[in-house]
């Protein structure tokens, strides 16, 4: 009896796996990629056959494309000029949907979002005239990156057209990508750039599309009275880049590719635009056992808002500290199996879970 228990149980088991891995054997992409003449290819790969294809856009090839997860050939205009916005404070929002470190989860976001009607059940838009914040850090770790970027540019597409509004805040793992280092990627897109026969970063370099998409997005945004940015905003940062425009400014003009300014600029600036205090990477909220309340009052009037909302900093749930002045809403999506939102609607603020359910939020302590 034993025996046949054991071995039902390796049956199920192998089912189980069996099942897991179907359902990425999906093609992984496409990435979009410039030619020297400016011509778009669509590539794709099935890491585990070993597979690759390749097409070049044109409306009689779209047809032949495999489909691909989130992926809406409709939406591609291969001219596109994508331009930074300078435009970083939004007021009179009613509605808001905020996550942060997707890092690949397509599954959980999906879910997240449908659960709380910011998508319908086929992934458009859903948020009428609300507005959907990403603070940073969709890329690296998981394994559905490409899937979850491209549901977050259709998303951005639809919002527009409805009234409503997405910003995909760049995190220090965007930029990590953005500027080469892809130690944090899932092995799956090693073998990916391997049968594209092109370095993973430069799948979203300059010369590709979802690449010239993420150089045009923002580092720091403002809406109603509410400051979003990925790590946070330090004393020293605030003390010497006072306002969300010059941050994103000089992000963009020296963080994101080379330079020749670079060298005579001042290195103080760069060094905590993007070191440890930077917006990029600091914990400061949660670390610093100095860091008071009276130190976020003197942060959130320099950049003249209430309230501060940062990813990066891992929790089991979005947190509320500093009697609500700092919002955290990394709640751990990275591992593929929770995570929340944060949902505004007229001023009250409330946790949204995976099953549906809206909690309110508890102040915690560091």
């Amino acid at each position: 009896m034993q025996y046949i228990l054991l071995f039902s149980l390796l049956v199920l088991t192998s089912f189980v796996n069996a099942q897991a891995e179907h359902e990425h054997l999906h093609p992984d992409g496409p990435y979009l990629l410039y030619d020297e003449d400016d011509q778009l290819t669509v590539n794709w790969a099935w890491p585990e056959e070993r597979k690759a294809g390749q097409l070049v856009w044109n409306e009689a090839n779209i047809a032949d494309l495999p489909k691909m997860k989130a992926f809406r050939p409709e939406t591609i205009r291969p001219d596109t000029t994508f331009q930074y916005s300078h435009c970083v404070t939004f007021s009179g929002v009613k509605k808001l949907a905020i996550v942060s470190d997707i890092h690949g989860q397509y599954d959980v976001i999906f879910k997240l979002l449908r659960s709380h009607d910011v998508i319908d059940e086929a992934g458009h838009w859903s948020f009428g005239e609300g507005h959907f914040v990403v603070v940073g850090d969709i890329f690296d770790r998981g394994d559905q990156v490409s899937e979850v970027l491209w549901l977050i540019y259709n998303l951005q597409l639809e919002a527009a057209a409805a009234g409503g509004r997405v910003h995909f805040l760049l995190g220090n793992h965007e930029t990590m990508i953005m500027e080469g280092d892809i130690r944090y990627i899932h092995k799956r897109y090693l073998i990916t750039g391997a049968l594209l026969q092109v370095p993973y970063q430069k799948l979203y370099g300059p010369d590709s599309y979802l690449g010239r998409w993420l150089r045009s997005l923002p580092l720091t945004v403002k809406i109603n009275d509410m400051v979003f940015v990925h790590g946070g905003l330090s004393k020293e940062l605030v003390g010497k880049i006072r306002t969300l425009e010059e941050m994103n400014k000089l992000y963009h003009k020296f963080l994101l590719g080379k330079n020749a300014e670079v060298a005579s600029y001042s290195t103080d600036h760069l060094e905590l635009l993007y070191g440890e205090g930077g917006p990029l990477w600091y914990r400061g909220y949660f670390l610093e056992k100095d860091f008071s309340e009276k130190d976020i009052d003197r942060i959130l009037k320099k950049v003249k808002a209430t309230k501060m909302v940062v990813g990066h900093t891992s929790f089991n749930a979005i947190k509320s500290f500093f009697n609500g002045k700092v919002l955290a809403v990394d709640s751990s999506i990275k591992f593929g199996s929770m995570g929340e939102i944060l949902l505004v609607t007229d001023g009250k603020f409330e946790r949204g879970t995976l099953l549906g359910k809206t909690l309110s939020l508890e102040p915690s302590k560091r």
